[in-house]
């Protein structure tokens, strides 16, 4: 089965005359692991962010976008939500609670879950990833990998189908950057995470 199925697509932001996206067509499989790589400004984010409607820019989009067979634009915001987890490549702009437990909390919250799941899932995910010794650290003192496995983390615990993950390496340094990827080969191997 087909996590994504993106079909002819074009896109093109309303300032620019050369589309940043021109004819795109891609599968990505359940349970598979994919790695969208190219040049700085080649259009990677902007196409990353056609797969979660609520972060796609503004301007003008042709072509298709399915999720596990259906229309993107179809799913409701609440399933986007909790099926498609998306981590910012500024992690600033979304980390946006005050202690690492709330981060991790905070989607479920938005879920609407009641305090017994919250409570359950948190605890799991943080010894899922090792972040149990700074739980009630403040994120601010975060290193950046910290930060990135806090990001995620967060994503992880409302349980999607699918984690789309925008340079989730950048500017990292190569300690940060083996444990973000080790965190997201764990999630892709054990946990069946596209």
């Amino acid at each position: 089965m087909q996590t994504f199925t993106i079909t002819d697509l074009s896109f093109t932001y309303p300032t620019e005359s050369v589309p940043a996206l021109q004819n795109v067509s891609l599968s990505i499989e359940a349970g598979s692991f994919t790695v969208l790589c190219g040049r700085s400004g080649c259009g990677k984010s902007t196409l990353l962010r056609q797969l979660k409607p609520i972060l796609q820019p503004h301007g003008t989009q042709t072509g298709t976008i399915l999720f596990e067979g259906k229309p993107l634009s179809s799913l409701s915001q609440r399933t986007q939500s909790a099926r498609i987890g998306f981590v910012l490549q500024n992690l600033d702009a979304q980390l946006v609670t005050d202690k690492v437990w709330h981060e991790l909390a905070f989607g479920l919250e938005s879920l609407g879950l009641s305090t017994p799941v919250i409570r359950r899932r948190v605890a799991e995910i943080a010894s899922f990833f090792g972040i149990q010794n700074w739980f009630y650290k403040p994120v601010c003192e975060l290193s950046g990998g910290q930060k990135q496995r806090v990001a995620i983390a967060g994503v992880i615990a409302m349980q999607p189908k699918c984690i789309v993950l925008d340079e989730p390496t950048a500017m990292l340094d190569p300690i940060g950057r083996q444990e973000v990827l080790s965190a997201v080969h764990k999630l892709n191997r054990e946990k069946g995470i596209t």
